[in-house]
């Protein structure tokens, strides 16, 4: 009996030497922030009644219900998975610098999921992570939230918390969570600028889009700040202030550090860009803002997103706090520029940009119940901003999650865990190298099942691939064979081709442009060898792109 309390005793004290500095360090912030939640609640109006409280309890647990349901039938996609890949692969959190420099995002949805992964192995990290910080985000939204109970209900259920950041697991639901929690410490930045910069900080570090925000909401703090200095409410720049700046600059600065591209990256041309390309940008994400956002509003003309666009942003005009409306209209600018110019936006990065004007206007609505002298009669401009532009905007992606989830639930949306289930369930194949072309296409795989990856263009076993000049950007029907055929005599294993679903065979040409800049090349008699050589033996189709031709070496 000794033996294993001694074991058990020793493995524990080991979890704790390895994990306390890591927790310390999130549990301490964590808890402070909690304790100012609770006080907030204690004196928030909102829920006064047992009656309301219970209707927002009911509304958030059908709102996870749906989610979870939705996240069980979801096929999760490349992007999702890759970055779980990169946290399993990490032997400590220094090796994901290394694994991530040519991802073009910062470390904390990385850094997440290595900490879960470290404490539960399991694939199903990616999916309890990304609900329960999305589900963390409309909890706060609902109960601290200034805005009428019929506004938040209609937000928490648009695509973007309903389905974009929580059944979609990346690195945007962390965005709106700490935008949130950003919104409910901001009114008390005095007392608290410490945590306030420290969650900016975290913000900087989800994505470069939140990066661009986060200087931003740094300039608004600075300009809040000197007003209220101005008007005598301040005493001035203490310590603790300067400390705070430097502490959202080390977060930038970060993020700096871990997005910006290599010369060799195949993603982006951000080393191309010139100044008239810059100001050819500037001019039209100024101008057409509809065009930068069209995927807020599919299928309505860019003219008239623009200007529901611009509404909401001139919405925020504020006669003591003009720094509001300018935040607003630099994001929209600096998006435009950004998407142009660096990478463009799909619907998960326009989105933030909506995410970001509830912040802006959490505080201006904060403002006004805080200021009981203002006639609300001379902001007829902000509640048409916020009612009709914000609330057609948010309505629109109501309409278009209610379409998005149940397609995610009725149809397949990649074909990655039919072909996990297939190989997992299959005596002849359960062991079989895996050798894909395209080989980003099979990303998505690991997540369904074990088998071993052989990436072609790099000549080596992995399961992602990289955005490199280094990898062979030109590769061949023939080549793609000799390396199946020589890994089937190596290993004396199964080995699947498996092919993205086209015809490719049909080609004239014979040549097949793609993704990231690369070439998949073939001739009369490669294709002829291949034939010969190999044995077609299945193939999966789903509405997404994931979708493949399998065929095994003889």
């Amino acid at each position: 009996m000794g033996i294993p309390v001694y074991i058990v005793s020793r493995l524990i004290l080991y979890w704790q030497d390895r994990y306390e500095i890591t927790m310390n360090l999130l549990t301490k912030p964590l808890k402070a922030f909690v304790r100012w939640c609770l006080s907030i609640a204690r004196s928030k109006d909102s829920f006064d009644s047992a009656k309301s409280a219970i209707v927002a309890v009911t509304i958030l647990g059908i709102w996870l219900t749906i989610v979870i349901f939705t996240a069980t039938r979801h096929e999760f996609w490349r992007d999702e998975v890759r970055a779980l890949s990169f946290a399993r692969d990490a032997i400590s959190p220094l090796d994901l610098y290394e694994l991530t420099q040519y991802e073009g995002h910062p470390i904390l949805w990385y850094l997440l999921l290595y900490v879960g992964k470290s404490i539960v192995d399991t694939q199903l990290i990616l999916p309890v992570m990304s609900i329960s910080v999305a589900f963390a985000a409309v909890v706060i939204f609902m109960f601290f939230s200034p805005f009428p109970l019929w506004f938040r209900w209609l937000f928490i259920f648009s695509a973007l918390p309903f389905y974009e950041y929580s059944v979609m697991a990346r690195n945007y639901g962390i965005s709106m969570l700490l935008m949130f929690i950003c919104a409910v410490i901001y009114r008390n930045r005095g007392k608290y600028p410490l945590l306030l910069a420290f969650v900016l900080a975290l913000l900087a570090n989800t994505n470069v889009h939140s990066a661009i925000l986060v200087c931003l909401i740094a300039a608004l703090w600075a300009c809040d700040t000197i007003f209220e200095q101005r008007t005598a409410s301040v005493r001035g720049w203490g310590l603790s202030l300067y400390l705070s700046f430097a502490i959202v600059f080390a977060g930038v600065l970060l993020c700096a550090v871990f997005t910006m591209p290599r010369e060799s990256t195949i993603v982006t041309n951000v080393y191309d860009i010139s100044v008239r390309d810059l100001s050819y940008a500037f001019v039209e994400a100024a101008s057409q803002p509809g065009q930068t956002f069209h995927a807020l509003m599919p299928r309505v003309p860019p003219l008239v997103v623009g200007l529901l666009l611009y509404l909401a942003v001139f919405g925020l005009l504020h006669l003591h706090r003009p720094n509001l409306v300018l935040a607003a209209l630099g994001s929209l600018i600096a998006f435009g520029v950004f998407f142009r110019v660096v990478y463009g936006g799909w619907y998960r990065h326009q989105g933030l940009f909506l995410v970001f004007l509830l912040f802006l206007y959490w505080l201006f609505i904060e403002s006004l119940n805080n200021d009981r002298a203002i006639n609300r009669k001379k902001y007829l401009l902000s509640y048409t901003g916020l009612y009709v532009a914000m609330s057609t905007l948010i309505f629109w992606n109501v309409a278009k999650a209610t379409v998005t989830v149940w397609k995610d639930i009725s149809v397949e949306m990649s074909s990655s865990k039919a072909f996990g289930e297939f190989l997992n369930t299959s005596e002849t194949y359960r062991d079989a190298i895996i050798v894909p072309e395209p080989d980003f296409l099979l990303e998505s795989l690991p997540y369904y099942a074990k088998n071993r990856i052989y990436i072609p263009r790099e000549h080596r076993f992995g399961t992602t691939a990289s955005w490199t000049t280094e990898a062979n950007y030109r590769l061949s029907l023939g080549e793609l064979l000799s390396l199946a055929s020589d890994l089937k005599t190596r290993f004396d294993q199964p080995v699947l081709i498996v092919l993205g679903h086209w015809d490719f065979y049909k080609y004239e040409h014979r040549e097949k442009k793609y993704s990231y800049n690369k070439v998949f090349t073939w001739n009369t008699d490669e294709f002829a060898d291949f034939n010969r050589l190999t044995i077609p033996v299945t193939k999966f189709w789903s509405i997404g792109d994931e979708n493949y031709r399998v065929y095994a070496i003889r």
